[in-house]
């Protein structure tokens, strides 16, 4: 593990550079749309930049309070991955309905390109250049997008259990997808997986992690739906984020903020002793539910604040973009393939690495997206 020098300076330098990478990128917005493209866009680049933050202060350096608090958001970033696949897939759907097969041959199979590449490209490296070898069972067992642990030294890449946990929703999807009665299926999704996570048949290490978040992608599909039935009230709040005036708007911009920075700094059983202690005494696991919850509400406070906002992020928006990419290779990268930490200051290494994901996720994508055009083309 790495040491840092001076920590608050550090941090202090990295606040610093995002807010000016943030303030050079706005832009006066013309979107009409309440939840378009640009703001998922943006949130996901959000919750990367929380996932890799977290990833450093927790897992790469030995002090965590480098880059605090930009680092405590971890699990609401995984939350925002699954609510926004749940939400796509269900504007997809709704738009012009797969059956099973196409639904995979279009939808999964894009999720496994990317995947198998950097998994293939993982496997040779650590072999040819660390001398690290892994058993052909794990190996076969990886590229069917299986991970049971997700050890931060020992794993190809133990950020990978997001793979397995994401895949079951969209395995089950198309079976479950009802287009007269999505929220249905968001229910059914939710059952499965709290079942799953909390039953733990197969006596998975990573099953903590499940237990934090079994119902964002559920809360994606369910937006979705009601953005398509309330027709009324979603051009309310168009009206409301379009307002001249805007005292309302800003006031529950300000308060969305403060919800979601609250509820990310708020997430351990200490934080919440009288709800710990009641859910204590009627047998519910305190930690998980406490820890989901909070996380769920700053997701959602998030999502509103960025729906009403009159600002595009460009920063955002383009590590949204290749932040599957991101995900991909970041925690493998940083922790066995390392040039910049060991070289440069801790904040100068942590810029260094955000540009460097910029391009490697750049160029991954120039690789996949024609395989993918191929592959939709050939089936």
């Amino acid at each position: 593990m790495i040491e840092v020098a001076d920590t608050t300076l550090s941090t202090n330098i990295v606040i610093a550079a995002l807010l000016i990478a943030l303030a050079l990128t706005f832009r006066q917005t013309n979107r009409s749309e309440l939840f378009p493209v640009p703001v998922t866009q943006e949130l996901k680049g959000l919750g990367m930049l929380a996932i890799v933050f977290a990833h450093i202060s927790y897992m790469l350096v030995t002090d965590n309070t480098f880059l605090y608090p930009l680092s405590i958001a971890a699990g609401v970033g995984v939350d925002l991955f699954l609510f926004m696949s749940g939400y796509g897939l269900t504007v997809g759907m709704l738009k012009k309905p797969l059956p099973a097969q196409e639904f995979y041959q279009r939808r999964l199979i894009k999720v496994f390109i990317p995947f198998w590449l950097v998994l293939a490209t993982l496997f040779t490296f650590d072999e040819i250049f660390l001398d690290k070898h892994y058993s052909a069972g794990y190996i076969a067992q990886s590229f069917a997008g299986l991970f049971p642990r997700a050890s931060a030294f020992e794993d190809v890449n133990s950020p990978f259990w997001y793979i397995s946990w994401m895949l079951m929703f969209y395995v089950l999807y198309p079976f479950l997808f009802m287009r007269e009665r999505p929220w249905l299926t968001a229910l059914l999704l939710a059952i499965i997986a709290n079942a799953f996570a909390l039953l733990d048949p197969l006596h998975l290490q990573v099953n903590w992690l499940h237990r934090l978040h079994t119902n964002a992608f559920s809360l994606g599909i369910l937006l979705a739906w009601w953005l398509q039935t309330h027709p009324e009230k979603v051009k309310s709040l168009q009206a409301l984020r379009n307002s001249t005036g805007g005292n309302i708007r800003r006031l529950l911009v300000l308060a969305m903020l403060f919800s979601a920075g609250y509820m990310a700094s708020h997430n351990a059983t200490n934080h919440w002793p009288v709800l710990a202690q009641a859910l204590q005494s009627v047998g519910f696991d305190q930690g998980f539910f406490i820890g989901q919850a909070t996380s769920l509400l700053a997701m959602a406070s998030l999502i509103v604040l960025f729906s009403l906002k009159k600002l595009d992020i460009g920063f955002l928006n383009i590590f949204g973009v290749y932040s599957y990419e991101t995900y991909l290779l970041h925690w493998p990268l940083m922790s066995r393939y390392d040039v910049f930490f060991h070289h440069l200051p801790a904040w100068a290494a942590t810029i260094a690495w955000l540009v460097v994901f910029l391009g490697i996720g750049w160029a991954l994508q120039r690789i996949t997206t024609p395989i993918g055009i191929w592959v939709d083309k050939r089936w």
